[in-house]
């Protein structure tokens, strides 16, 4: 699968960067090892996954969530964000991300 990497994920990345400088590393594996077999479905075409975060290695609740987008063979990262700050995200959040990279597109 094709990774599309738009402006508001890697604005995302960057805020995350001050804190956890090895993100960029972290979503590099990310991108490389991506597994459907790791899939956390949210709704139709929306997925969640795990991924860890080398700055603060604490095990999964430490990490980073991605959200995603998977379309024609195909995956829009919508959001990354550190468990440690945001326990959940709401369906309202994921939609409004979606908007916004569908807009840069």
């Amino acid at each position: 699968m094709k990774f599309i990497e738009t402006k508001h994920l890697l604005g995302q990345i960057h805020s995350l960067n001050e804190r956890f400088p090895k993100i960029d590393h972290d979503w590099q594996d990310f991108e490389e090892t991506f597994s459907v077999q790791l899939w956390i479905s949210l709704w139709e075409g929306v997925y969640k996954f795990r991924c860890k975060n080398s700055s603060i290695p604490t095990g999964k609740s430490g990490g980073f969530r991605i959200i995603v987008k998977v379309f024609e063979n195909k995956v829009l990262p919508l959001m990354i964000y550190s468990k440690t700050d945001i326990s959940n995200v709401s369906k309202v959040q994921i939609i409004t991300a979606l908007k916004k990279v569908l807009e840069e597109l």
